[in-house]
């Protein structure tokens, strides 16, 4: 027989219902922002290690210009001796000895005999050195960067070589550096210390894909021209790529190709390791919003109790009516009332919180809160964009006049409202795809994209006239003084343009303020 004891009351029914969503509704939330934050952070260890490998690779081109040029003077200073073997010695081993730049050096003649080298323990001394001529596009009457080569003593290797010539430009011989590619300290004090301690590492290819540095002594010497990083590094000069290695590992890599040399330098960061941060972050994002959430689940779930509470004596009606009438009234009761709509809409008010949180905390990232205005960093990102894609712009960096005279005089509530108040008409001059930023203080920076000097300058004086107009809050007219610069006419680097502005800015101000200057070219 049917009983009534099995039928669940609609009271826990409704409780169980709410809690649920609640449950799904912060489950999918958390799982939006781990995507998000995986992706954004992805994007920018990608981005990190193509920086990194780039200035990784000008600083092997700066350590061979540097090994070049001490060639070059040495080569000068014995130009003159060449015949004085002792000289030639005693200049060899200071090569040799100065540090860990070369690991052998070697003077030989016009006619390739050799005359000194360093170590001595080598041999050389005495013998005719033929095998440079065998190397790919080698003079030598003229300064020299090997390819990375077998010699015959079966070493890999480099030669930097460097031609001697006296004052009277005569061709005396040639002065050689050797560079031992898996003996050398070189590539371990450049390249060794990597600046995160996340798994990432460095390795170097030569111009055919064979590694000539690596952590993992083992795979020196091991083809890596198959390896799809190295395969898009021989065909393009550098890069970010996400790829699974040999060892089925996902690896976010940055590439960057040498300029002197053409090795090719890869800087490799493990996936797993890149992003292990970001389920902190989400946590961090849950415990500020969940008291609040919990605060919000309390308020509906004692809303639901005071919703069902007018049913529960309806049932106890519908249980305690004998009439068969009274039975059919109750039966055609329909469950979709306006109590009903109302706990939908407090729940979705609910559920929605964490989700506002999460956004509220994207923007409070990008926004300077008391102008709304982008804050200093989010404007750098889109101005380093902006250069990396060489798109011109015209930078003014701009700043309130006498400011902390305004704050000293009247409070900064009054300075706020004045720097409102300029962030207000710098929105009003923009056009599509311009950016204002507050920079720091009563510093701003306005960015004209696609506008020439010359047009930047008329519209910063006219906005300088418009809010000379205005009496600002602080009971005077309100006056700022700029500076311009412009982008690629005075730097090609956003650090470059930003201080050339703030140095028109500076002038400005010494001028006399409430003017606009620009950059000398």
């Amino acid at each position: 027989m049917f009983s009534l004891r099995n039928i669940v009351k609609l009271k826990y029914l409704f409780i169980s219902v709410i809690a649920l969503a609640f449950v799904l509704s912060t489950l999918v939330g958390v799982y939006s922002t781990y995507k998000g934050n995986m992706k954004l952070m992805q994007e920018q260890t990608l981005e990190n290690n193509r920086v990194y490998a780039l200035k990784l690779a000008e600083t092997v081109d700066k350590f061979i210009a540097n090994s070049t040029n001490t060639l070059s003077y040495s080569a000068t200073e014995i130009a003159n001796n060449f015949n004085n073997i002792n000289k030639l010695q005693e200049e060899v081993n200071r090569l040799y000895l100065r540090g860990d730049t070369f690991s052998s050096v070697l003077i030989v003649d016009a006619e390739e005999n050799a005359l000194v080298n360093a170590p001595q323990t080598l041999g050389e001394a005495g013998k005719n050195s033929p095998f440079l001529k065998e190397l790919k596009n080698y003079d030598k009457y003229k300064p020299f960067i090997s390819d990375p080569f077998i010699s015959p003593t079966g070493r890999k290797l480099i030669v930097i070589s460097m031609p001697i010539y006296d004052e009277q430009g005569a061709f005396k011989g040639v002065l050689s550096g050797y560079i031992y590619l898996y003996e050398s300290n070189i590539f371990e004090s450049i390249l060794g210390q990597h600046p995160y301690e996340n798994g990432s590492y460095v390795y170097v290819v030569d111009t055919r894909g064979k590694i000539i540095y690596h952590p993992n002594k083992a795979r020196l010497g091991a083809d890596a021209s198959e390896n799809e990083v190295v395969a898009r590094l021989l065909n393009e000069k550098h890069g970010a790529l996400t790829f699974v290695n040999t060892l089925d590992q996902p690896m976010l890599s940055g590439f960057s190709q040498s300029e002197r040399t053409r090795w090719g330098i890869i800087v490799q960061t493990p996936y797993d390791a890149a992003l292990s941060m970001v389920g902190q972050q989400v946590v961090s994002v849950l415990k500020i919003g969940l008291p609040f959430i919990i605060l919000s689940t309390i308020v509906v779930f004692l809303l639901a109790s005071q919703i069902v509470r007018p049913l529960e004596r309806i049932a106890e009606i519908s249980e305690n009516s004998v009439k068969e009438q009274e039975m059919k009234k109750l039966k055609e009761i329909r469950a979709w009332y306006y109590e009903v709509y109302k706990i939908q809409e407090a729940l979705i008010h609910s559920f929605s919180f964490l989700h506002g949180k999460v956004n509220t905390l994207k923007e409070e990232t990008s926004i300077d809160s008391l102008t709304n205005l982008l804050n200093r960093a989010t404007l750098e990102k889109k101005i380093q964009l902006l250069t990396e894609q060489r798109k011109d712009y015209t930078l003014v960096m701009l700043d309130v006049d006498w400011f902390k005279s305004i704050n000293d005089t009247h409070g900064h509530i009054v300075g706020d409202k004045v720097l409102q108040a300029l962030a207000s008409k710098l929105k009003e001059s923009l056009k599509e795809n311009e950016l204002a930023c507050r920079y720091g203080g009563e510093e701003f920076i306005v960015v004209f994209t696609e506008t020439t000097v010359e047009e930047a300058y008329e519209r910063v004086e006219l906005l300088r006239g418009n809010v000379q107009q205005i009496i600002s809050p602080a009971g005077k007219p309100l006056t700022f003084s700029a500076g311009i610069a412009n982008y690629p006419l005075h730097g090609v680097q956003m650090k470059n343009i930003i201080g050339k502005a703030d140095e028109a800015l500076y002038k400005a101000k010494e001028n006399g303020r409430n003017r606009v200057e620009v950059t000398k070219v």
